[in-house]
């Protein structure tokens, strides 16, 4: 499919997507559908103040500790630093994740203290966390430890006394272009970049495994696809799919599916993110930065299939939680129809999954949601979801603010928060009074790109391959299929190992006798509303899958 002509229809549509995100010229369109990683187009804000800092600890051989998150873009920011350290420099880091299950998220002052009384630095490092740890920092700062901040978060208790710190939204008049919108993971991979280019290193680093796990960190944190976070993605894409770049990272490459198929932006977010993410989601996050940074093969294998067992009873305890979920999300609106966040909680769920069940059941209600469980110190923890263009981070601070939360922290689309059982009650009562923010030109996460009939199933799957990376800005495209006849009795698909259905399956014919084969995820809906002989609207994306030499295209139903 890589050697396929595309049609003047098919360049028409991918011309008119572009157009629609303000492209407008051929040469813009090249470089649009070809971008290429600039670091040093703008400048990272306190980059040289990080340089001037890292490179006395080097002059003087300081202990030095990397303190991430144990989420997937702390994982994968954590190692991109990491690896940049020990190809590049004669720094050896020691560094630590914390623990979802037992720690609370970023760095506080009792995380401080774990920190200096377990490792000792002299300087440490933060990364995805630290720009609202002022007290935490302060109190570092006066033990003689300094502190570099490398954070994306929003700014709402700035650590001042932190040497650098190395986050766009924290200095809003430094013109560092559309920085402000890379994730954790990008900017480690700028950063580094920059700190290569300062040091004359750039020969010895491995830069093409730093844009790899840069392009993970930035999908799995789900940012806005702006020009400098498509190039990363789109960069990345390329070389995931190159046995020789993929090849340099032996943890990666044990976890990446290994089937034949193209690993798209859809694999990626569904597959490796997820397998990645159930170590700190379950369990403890540190293995994944040992997976992505170690040169052991056996170490890798062994580490991958941990990710994978745990992503497998991650899924379970999921299906659970949004099941649950959304039988109490529907006995709270019919309390309170108009409430903009569902605040979601029992005291048998797993935090660890709160996170993608606020997701599923975001999508059911189509609002944003926050779902939270018990944590080990008899407290409440979980995660939000936005809905569309909610500005839920913003919102989340209003409520903080406000004393609604104990803890609570994040961006606009997703959130962490910590609460006391009281706590809880009094959310859901004063979510209903509390307007939700919104997101300026916010554009909604699909877009109509055309009939099925207009091309063939190949040009769709490749048209979306040259479209990729989506997100927020760059929607993802949707295909229609007009009075669209079912012809064969709908199937349910199950599961292998819990022998639950997931999907039902069916075939459809077009207006113009193609024929599709297609599933849908609401499975309830599909055995209520499909019935042999009848037409259906419907709107839905294409994946390729090939078997003994032919491809193989499934629709998938995002709407009926």
């Amino acid at each position: 499919m890589d050697k396929l002509q595309l049609s003047h229809t098919a360049k028409t549509i991918i011309h008119a997507y572009a157009e629609r995100r303000g492209v407008e010229t051929s040469d813009q369109l090249q470089t649009w559908l070809n971008p290429r990683i600039s670091p040093s187009q703008y400048p990272l804000p306190d980059a040289n103040k990080a340089f001037a800092r890292l490179d006395r600890a080097i002059s003087a051989r300081e202990k030095v500790l990397i303190f991430g998150d144990y989420d997937a873009d702390g994982i994968t920011s954590t190692s991109i630093l990491l690896r940049f350290f020990r190809e590049c420099t004669s720094l050896s880091p020691a560094w630590r994740l914390p623990n979802r299950q037992t720690d609370h998220y970023g760095l506080d002052l009792e995380a401080a203290k774990k920190l200096v009384a377990e490792h000792n630095p002299s300087l440490l490092i933060t990364i995805d966390c630290g720009t609202n740890s002022r007290e935490a920092i302060t109190w570092l700062k006066n033990r003689a430890v300094d502190t570099i901040i490398i954070d994306h978060h929003l700014v709402y208790s700035q650590a001042t006394d932190a040497v650098a710190l190395v986050n766009p939204k924290a200095h809003p008049s430094f013109a560092c272009g559309d920085l402000e919108n890379l994730c954790a993971a990008g900017l480690a991979l700028h950063l580094c970049a920059f700190l290569a280019e300062q040091w004359g290193c750039a020969a010895d680093w491995d830069n093409q495994t730093a844009v790899v796990l840069a392009g993970l960190g930035t999908l799995a944190d789900s940012v806005p696809v702006s020009t400098s976070n498509r190039a990363i993605v789109k960069n990345a894409l390329l070389l995931i799919n190159t046995p020789a770049a993929l090849a340099r990272c032996v943890g990666l490459s044990a976890l990446v599916p290994k089937d034949g198929q193209r690993i798209g932006q859809r694999r990626l977010q569904f597959e490796v993110v997820p397998a990645l993410n159930a170590l700190g989601r379950l369990d403890s996050a540190a293995p994944g930065v040992t997976l992505l940074t170690t040169a052991d093969e056996v170490e890798a294998k062994t580490l991958a299939e941990r990710c994978k067992a745990l992503n497998t009873e991650r899924k379970n305890k999921q299906a659970e939680t949004v099941s649950e979920a959304i039988a109490q999300g529907e006995e709270l609106l019919a309390r309170t129809p108009g409430v903009p966040v569902l605040i979601l909680a029992r005291d048998w769920w797993h935090h660890g999954v709160a996170g993608p069940a606020a997701s599923k059941v975001t999508e059911k209600f189509g609002r944003s949601v926050i779902v939270l469980a018990p944590d080990v110190n008899g407290q409440w923890k979980g995660s939000g979801r936005a809905h569309n263009s909610d500005n839920l981070g913003e919102w989340l601070v209003t409520v903080k603010r406000l004393g609604f939360v104990t803890r609570g922290g994040g961006h606009a689309g997703a959130v962490g928060v910590g609460v006391t059982t009281e706590q809880i009650e009094q959310l859901r009562i004063i979510a209903a009074h509390i307007p939700m923010s919104q997101i300026v030109d916010h554009e909604p996460e699909a877009e109509v790109m055309g009939d099925v009939d207009l091309l063939t199933p190949e040009e769709w799957t490749r048209v979306g391959e040259i479209l990729e990376p989506f997100g927020s800005g760059n929607p993802y495209p949707v295909i229609t299929a007009k009075n669209a006849r079912i012809t064969t009795d709908p199937t349910e698909l199950k599961l292998r190992d819990s022998g639950k259905t997931w999907a039902v399956k069916a075939g459809f014919l077009t207006k113009q006798g193609q024929k599709l084969n297609v599933t849908w995820t609401d499975f309830t809906t599909a055995l209520a509303k499909w019935h042999l002989g009848q037409s259906y609207d419907l709107s839905m994306e294409v994946t390729a899958k090939p078997w003994n030499g032919r491809l193989y295209f499934n629709w998938t139903v995002l709407s009926v």
